[in-house]
């Protein structure tokens, strides 16, 4: 079963933002001049448009693959919706998906809108990415013609989209923030600024792991979203990281957190939920209290450690997932440094 790993890891220059960031998803979306919305369309009328695009994208000069649901193995299908590639829409209303095989983008057809292309990487490259994916879109739109307004800009299935049809999201650790009690004065505050804060898990315990991603897209070019949506980032760190410092400086917070840590190895399975609270807790502490080298490997895990991954990809035994859960786990914190004076 041929299957791409998101987040994707780039050989690339490093970014500042790379330690902050577990990962990136840019999405941008698109529809069809004169064409209904999706939701508007019949079956016969996806199809058409389904097998219209899926030629033209074919034809890009890039090593294409394009997969129907009906042919892909649940297993995978699984995967790639825990993974944040497929949504839960697009299983109800799309049946076309096609990605280049490297990894570099996927695009769904007639999920909300007729295209919505993606990438998905590890850390922070959003320009890049940006530049990656609306090269393909440029490319399409040789062929085709997208729906286009004078005043709104790109015209989208949802409102929220109009204009760039561009989604930016990173997915960040505000271990400090929730510590320090701060969480919910942030969300207010980027609510404000035109920012979405949603938490990873949907249990009442919420992890501290964060998805960060703009509201609107209208009335503002791409490149101004890229750099507002940067700077956001880069100030967001800057205050995470302070909270950080004030935490751990008191040292029976700091001697509480090793402790939690080290009596990992007393643990024989654990739960996602519990395995992604102890991957915020081993990054908050990197780089000043401990030292992991495989940081990325630690931070994959919050999507390599999901029961479908383990379970399609893996093929761990449904009862063994916690097991082997723990296990990846301890595997790439066997070789942490730890320094246990507060600096």
């Amino acid at each position: 079963m041929r299957s791409i790993d998101f987040p994707k890891h780039q050989e690339r220059k490093r970014n500042t933002l790379d330690n902050f960031v577990f990962s990136t998803r840019v999405r941008i979306a698109r529809n069809l001049e004169s064409i209904k919305f999706p939701l508007m369309l019949s079956e016969k009328e996806k199809n058409d448009i389904n097998e219209q695009l899926s030629k033209l994208i074919a034809k890009l000069p890039v090593d294409v693959q394009v997969e129907t649901l009906d042919d892909m193995p649940r297993e995978k299908l699984l995967i790639y919706q825990s993974n944040h590639i497929i949504t839960n829409e697009f299983i109800r209303s799309g049946r076309v998906l096609a990605y280049d095989i490297n990894g570099n983008w996927v695009i769904l057809l007639n999920e909300d809108d007729h295209i919505r292309i993606i990438a998905v990487e590890e850390g922070y490259n959003v320009k890049n990415m940006y530049n990656r994916i609306s090269s393909i879109l440029v490319q399409l739109e040789d062929e085709i013609d997208f729906a286009f307004d004078e005043k709104y800009g790109y015209l989208t299935a949802s409102a929220m989209n109009f204009g760039t049809g561009l989604r930016l999201s990173v997915l960040v650790n505000l271990y400090g923030l929730a510590a320090e009690k701060n969480i919910e004065n942030f969300i207010e505050s980027a609510n404000k600024t035109g920012y979405s804060v949603t938490n990873i898990t949907s249990s009442a315990s919420d992890s501290p792991l964060f998805y960060i991603y703009n509201f609107f897209s209208i009335g503002i070019s791409e490149e101004d979203m890229l750099n507002e949506f940067e700077i956001f980032i880069q100030k967001l760190n800057e205050l995470e990281m302070e909270s950080r410092r004030s935490y751990f400086s008191r040292q029976d917070e700091l001697e509480i957190s090793m402790e939690e840590i080290m009596e990992l190895g007393k643990k024989d399975r654990i739960d996602w939920n519990n395995l992604i609270y102890y991957i915020s807790l081993i990054d908050a502490l990197n780089k000043r209290h401990i030292t992991a080298d495989n940081i990325n490997r630690i931070r994959n895990l919050v999507f390599q450690g999901t029961d479908e991954y383990l379970q399609y990809k893996i093929m761990a035994e449904t009862n063994d997932i916690p097991k082997v859960r723990l296990k990846l786990l301890k595997k790439y914190i066997s070789n942490l440094k730890y320094k246990y004076r507060s600096t």
